[in-house]
C-alpha cells in the first residue's frame, strides 16, 4: 500500500512539473513576447539566441572542465534569481520603453530557460516509460485547459509577467530535487577513465540524425510562432485545440504499441508535411479566408507540441539507461530545438514582409520545402528509429548506497592494509564504498575537487578497480577476520 502511494505520488509530482513547464513555455509566447512589439520586437530572437548559448556553454563546460558538476550546481541555484530579475527588468522596460533594459532582461531569461526543460525531463527518469508517456499526455491536457482559462483573466501586461514569474518559480521548486541530482550523476564517474557520457556504447553522438531532425522541426515551430502573427502575437483560433486532441490520440496509440517514440515521431513529420503541402493552396486561394489560411500554422503548432513531448520522452529514456549522459542529451536537445526556433522565426518574419507582394515566390518556396522535408524523412531516414536509438544505449548501473556497519569498517581497514593505502586514501575509500559522491567527500574532508580526484585515481589504481560500483563490490566481497 505504501509503495503504491509512493509511486502515485512520484507520478503526480512529475505531472505537476510538466504542466508548469508547458505553461511556462506557452506563457512566454502568449503573455511575454507580444509585449516586446511596442518596444523592440527582435528582443525575442535575442532571448532565444541566449538560450542556445546557455545550452551549449553548459554542455561544453561539463564535457571539458573538471569542475563541470560544480558549475551546474551554481547555475541551477542562480536560475530562480535570474528568472525574477529578468521578468522584473522586462516588465519595467515595457513600461518605460527602454530597449536596453528589455534586451538585458531577455538575455537573462534565456540564460535561465534551459533548466526548465532539463528539470522537467529529469522528473521523468524515475518513472517507467509507460507512466512517463501518460504524464506527458496528461500535462498537455491540463496545460491546454489552464491556458484557455487564463486567456480571459490576464487583462494587462503586468499581470502576465506576475503570473509567468509564479509559474516559473513553481516549476523550478517542484523539480528542484530532480535537477539538483543531475550534477551528482556526473560526480559518480570513475576518474582517470573515459567518462560514461563519452563511452561509445553509452551515448548518442552530437552528429546523430536525431539532432538534425530536432533542428528542422524546431524551425517549423519557429515559423508557426511568427508567420501570420498580428503584432507578434501567435494567431489563436478554434482549430488550436487540434494539437491537444492529437497528443492525446498519439499517447493512447503509443501506449498500445511497443514503439511509442517512433509513433510520436511519425505523427510529427506527417503533421509538418501536411502543413507544408497545404500552405501553397491556402495562400493562393481566393477569397483569402483568415480561418483557412491558418490551417497550415495549426498543423505546424501540432507538430511542434508533439516534438516537445517526444524530446521529453527521449531525454528521460536515455537518462534511465545512462544517468551520466542525461544532461548532455537534454542540453543538446534543448539547444537544438532553440537553434531551430531561432532560424524558423527569422524565416517567419521574412515571410510576413514578403507575402503582400510575393505570394507566388513564397508558395513555391514552401512547395520546395515540402519536397525536401519528405525526401529527408522518408528517404534518408527511412530506416531511422528513435526507439532503436534509445535501446542501443548501453545501460549503466548507478552505484548503490551502502550503510556503515562494524563489519563494513573492518573490511575497509583490511583493504587499506592489503593495498598499502595512505591514511587519506583510506578515508576516501570509506566514503566511496558507501556510494557517496565526490561533492560529499569535498565537503566532509574540506578538500579541493582536483585533490579528491587525484586520491581517488590512486585508490582505483592500487585496488585495480575502474568504477565506484567495482569498489563497492570489492568491499562487499572482502572477508572479515574470522569468516
Amino acid at each position: 500500500m505504501i509503495n503504491a502511494f509512493v509511486r502515485i505520488r512520484s507520478w503526480l509530482i512529475a505531472c505537476t512539473a510538466l504542466v508548469l513547464y508547458e505553461l511556462a513555455r506557452w506563457g512566454l509566447s502568449f503573455w511575454i513576447y507580444p509585449t516586446f512589439h511596442s518596444v523592440f520586437p527582435l528582443a525575442r530572437e535575442i532571448g532565444t539566441a541566449s538560450e542556445v548559448f546557455a545550452c551549449f556553454a553548459l554542455l561544453a563546460i561539463v564535457m571539458n572542465y573538471s569542475r563541470g558538476a560544480l558549475v551546474l550546481r551554481v547555475s541551477h541555484c542562480l536560475t530562480p534569481l535570474l528568472v525574477v530579475a529578468s521578468l522584473g527588468m522586462m516588465c519595467v522596460a515595457i513600461s518605460m520603453g527602454s530597449v536596453t533594459l528589455l534586451v538585458i532582461g531577455a538575455v537573462a531569461y534565456g540564460l535561465a530557460a534551459p533548466w526548465f526543460y532539463i528539470a522537467a525531463s529529469a522528473m521523468l527518469i524515475a518513472l517507467s516509460p509507460e507512466k512517463a508517456l501518460l504524464a506527458v499526455g496528461t500535462a498537455a491536457v491540463l496545460r491546454c485547459l489552464i491556458s484557455v482559462a487564463t486567456e480571459f483573466v490576464l487583462a494587462d501586461a503586468v499581470t502576465g509577467y506576475l503570473v509567468q514569474g509564479i509559474i516559473c518559480l513553481a516549476c523550478l521548486g517542484v523539480s528542484w530535487n530532480a535537477a539538483r541530482s543531475i550534477p551528482s550523476m556526473l560526480d559518480n564517474e570513475a576518474p582517470g577513465a573515459a567518462p560514461l557520457f563519452v563511452n561509445p556504447r553509452s551515448y548518442i553522438p552530437a552528429g546523430h540524425p536525431l539532432f538534425t531532425s530536432v533542428v528542422l522541426l524546431g524551425a517549423v515551430r519557429g515559423i508557426a510562432l511568427t508567420y501570420g502573427s498580428i503584432a507578434s502575437v501567435p494567431v489563436q483560433m478554434p482549430l488550436n485545440i487540434f494539437p491537444l486532441v492529437l497528443i492525446i490520440g498519439l499517447s493512447l496509440l503509443a501506449l498500445r504499441r511497443s514503439r511509442a517514440l517512433d509513433t510520436l515521431y511519425l505523427g510529427v513529420i506527417v503533421l509538418v508535411l501536411a502543413g507544408l503541402t497545404l500552405f501553397c493552396p491556402t495562400l493562393l486561394s481566393a477569397p483569402r479566408s483568415p480561418f483557412v489560411q491558418q490551417i497550415p500554422n495549426v498543423l505546424f503548432s501540432s507538430g511542434a507540441d508533439c516534438l516537445v513531448a517526444l524530446a521529453l520522452l527521449v531525454s528521460s529514456a536515455i537518462g534511465r539507461r545512462n544517468p551520466a549522459d542525461f544532461f548532455r542529451i537534454a542540453a543538446l536537445y534543448e539547444g537544438s530545438i532553440c537553434l531551430g526556433i531561432l532560424g524558423g522565426a527569422t524565416v517567419g518574419h521574412g515571410l510576413n514582409l514578403l507575402l503582400p507582394q510575393h505570394l507566388e515566390a513564397v508558395a513555391w518556396g514552401f512547395s520546395l520545402a515540402a519536397v525536401a522535408f519528405a525526401c529527408y524523412n522518408f528517404l534518408l531516414l527511412r530506416s531511422f528509429s528513435f526507439d532503436d536509438v534509445v535501446s542501443r544505449v548501453r545501460p549503466v548501473d548507478a552505484p548503490r548506497i551502502v550503510p556503515p556497519s562494524e563489519s563494513f569498517d573492518e573490511r575497509c581497514r583490511a583493504i587499506a592494509e592489503a593495498f598499502a593505502l595512505t591514511p587519506r586514501e583510506a578515508e576516501i575509500l570509506q566514503f566511496y564504498a558507501r556510494g557517496r559522491s565526490t561533492a560529499v567527500v569535498q565537503e566532509e574532508l574540506v578538500l579541493s575537487y582536483n585533490t579528491v580526484k587525484t586520491h581517488v585515481r590512486n585508490l582505483y589504481r592500487k585496488t585495480d578497480v575502474h568504477s565506484q560500483q567495482e569498489l563497492i563490490d570489492l568491499v562487499d566481497g572482502w572477508p572479515c577476520r574470522g569468516e
